[in-house]
């Protein structure tokens, strides 16, 4: 058995780990989640996982509760999948983030170890890259500040992920290290919105319609990831 094929083995595994998890905790299991790996981590991509409590909450238009009780759920799954990592793959997780589109009902995950450098870029991204760059900073330049540099991955077929470096303002730091959390996702979402709103020129770059955009913030670090999923 050559050793990509154990490796996809380890990884269906592992989503249908994930799934039975999240359905122990929530009650409910996604429809389906796809585990990718990359040299500091995974992504796991979910698809169809809003439980009937979290639908009454955002039909309230109270999005913050929704997303901490998810949040709050999620760390437990995390831990608990952590070891799951380490025993299949001999990866070491040490930090998770997530965001999760209610609207589409699709979610991403992003469990990494922060001691590893982040994601690796193919030479062949170069012209991607440049064309990447130049929409987040068009875009940033009128919500946050505009990354001193970017990282590219193709993580599939359909999903490509940018890890933007130093994209904080300093109020952004000042609510960070007073916990203002709450604060913060707002923003994150008003962010993220601008970013769906814009994403006919992300579509000029990948050649393809991009069907959803999550976007994530490491503001330990001074970074965010944006992931776009695009259409088949």
């Amino acid at each position: 058995m050559s050793t990509s094929f154990r490796q996809q083995e380890d990884l269906l595994q592992l989503s249908s780990t994930l799934s039975k998890m999240l359905k122990q905790k929530f009650g409910k299991g996604p429809e389906s989640c796809f585990v990718t790996n990359h040299s500091d981590g995974l992504t796991v991509y979910i698809r169809n996982f809003i439980t009937p409590a979290e639908e009454v909450l955002i039909e309230s238009n109270q999005m913050n509760l929704a997303y901490n009780f998810r949040h709050a759920v999620i760390e437990r799954v995390f831990k608990e999948f952590s070891k799951e990592v380490v025993t299949t793959l001999g990866l070491t997780l040490t930090h998770y983030y997530n965001d999760w589109d209610y609207h589409n009902n699709t979610g991403i995950m992003l469990l990494k170890d922060v001691s590893r450098e982040g994601f690796p870029e193919m030479a062949s991204y170069s012209r991607l890259k440049s064309k990447l760059l130049e929409k987040i900073s068009y875009i940033s330049a009128e919500l946050h500040k505009v990354p001193s540099d970017i990282r590219v991955i193709k993580l599939n077929q359909n999903m490509y992920a940018v890890e933007c470096q130093e994209t904080l303002l300093h109020i952004e730091k000042v609510l960070y290290k007073k916990n203002c959390m709450e604060i913060l996702q707002e923003r994150s979402r008003e962010i993220k919105q601008s970013y769906i709103n814009k994403r006919a020129l992300f579509t000029e770059v990948f050649g393809r319609g991009v069907e959803a955009v999550f976007m994530t913030w490491d503001y330990e670090n001074n970074c965010n990831y944006i992931f776009f999923y695009l259409q088949p």
